[in-house]
């Protein structure tokens, strides 16, 4: 190995040590409100494509886990969210589970802003007036993209989801027979609030 790989090498193992030793680890817990635009309805016995009616209030609460990294950080955050919308008189609700992992950049003080994926697990979907579903995939991974203001324990933030590939909750009439599917790949703006519980610099006990 050259003398010249070798510095290098050490430097980039300095540099990784320097950063860690500055590294601050904080965690807290998140709320918030999300309005999500399901995709279009298609129904079988028509063959017509009916687009949604628009966003509907949902929420979501959670915790949050915070890697400083002098101007980065990394925030994985794992959640509970409701949301809701309609589709030619139909209400549908869907409850879900989501871990995003987000990459964030100080821009300049408190603000910053990050881009990350965002695992989503259906745990229950629901349509009033339906009484059978079936959701085709219940693990999902979108990408959110968004900006955050952290004020000492407080924090606000805005950010935008969008799924990957299509996700068709299938509506099924009481002989079986598939009548339609809602299209429910996430469509989101999402706004919330933290507030950080602990903050401990990586080089404390």
């Amino acid at each position: 190995m050259s003398s010249r790989l070798i510095k290098i090498l050490t430097s980039i193992v300095f540099l990784c040590a320097s950063l860690f030793l500055q590294a601050q680890f904080e965690f807290g817990v998140k709320a918030g409100l999300n309005y999500d635009t399901l995709g279009e309805l298609k129904l079988e016995s028509i063959k017509n494509t009916v687009n949604s009616d628009g966003s509907e209030i949902g929420y979501h609460v959670g915790f949050y886990g915070n890697l400083n990294l002098v101007v980065f950080y990394i925030r994985p955050e794992i959640q509970f969210t409701k949301i809701n919308s309609s589709i030619k008189n139909l209400n549908i609700g869907l409850s879900k589970l989501e871990i995003p992992i987000l990459l964030g950049y100080k821009i300049l003080g408190p603000l910053s802003v990050f881009i990350g994926p965002s695992f989503q697990y259906i745990l229950e979907e629901e349509v009033k007036g339906i009484s059978l579903t079936k959701i085709k995939n219940h693990l999902t991974v979108g990408a959110q993209i968004g900006t955050r203001l952290s004020l000492g324990r407080f924090g606000v933030g805005i950010r935008l989801e969008r799924g990957f590939t299509n996700n068709d909750l299938i509506l099924i009439g009481i002989n079986g027979i598939n009548q339609g599917q809602i299209n429910t790949r996430s469509d989101q703006v999402i706004l919330s609030a933290s507030y950080k519980f602990k903050s401990k610099s990586s080089d404390e006990n």
